[in-house]
């Protein structure tokens, strides 16, 4: 690993332990976790922090909002909890990508190039995913709804849309 790429490992580790050290301390958020390539144990130097946090219900509706779809922009509340942790080069919105519920903002970091997606949760939305990599609780976290299997009838259709009519 060069010398270039131990710095931004090292500068990772450091603005996730900032982060977590901070969030925890802070009553507006019950829980943090990250998930993707960090959860499955498959991160890379060069990975980003897939990083999802539980609002407590008195502070959901300011964090949470999602006043449009998406975008490169926040709103001041979200900005004000991203800029604790360095002046953001990059900030970009599209709140599908949560698809628990709440919203997604991609936050470039400009001196570390850090690369941070910040999942906002309601804690009336919030399950524990998994993977995950739990970072702090201060409630437990439910269990993922189960699934229901499909029906008879979307079986089927599924079924005749991946048969080839072409003869």
């Amino acid at each position: 690993m060069s010398e270039k790429q131990t710095s931004y490992l090292q500068a990772r580790e450091a603005l996730l332990e900032h982060i977590t050290t901070a969030l925890k301390q802070d009553r507006r958020f019950i829980a943090a976790w990250l998930a993707g390539s960090h959860a499955r144990g498959e991160q890379q130097w060069f990975s980003d922090l897939d990083l999802h946090v539980v609002v407590a219900e008195a502070y959901s509706a300011i964090l949470c909002a999602q006043p449009w779809s998406a975008g490169a922009k926040t709103t001041p509340e979200r900005l004000a909890l991203f800029t604790q942790f360095g002046e953001p080069a990059v900030i970009y919105e599209v709140h599908a990508n949560n698809q628990v519920g709440g919203t997604f903002t991609y936050v470039l970091y400009q001196e570390s190039a850090i690369n941070v997606d910040w999942m906002l949760i309601p804690q009336s939305l919030a399950h524990l995913e998994h993977p995950s990599l739990l970072l702090y609780s201060h409630a437990e976290l439910p269990e993922p709804r189960a699934e229901e299997p499909p029906s008879r009838e979307e079986c089927a259709e599924w079924a005749s849309l991946q048969v080839d009519s072409s003869g």
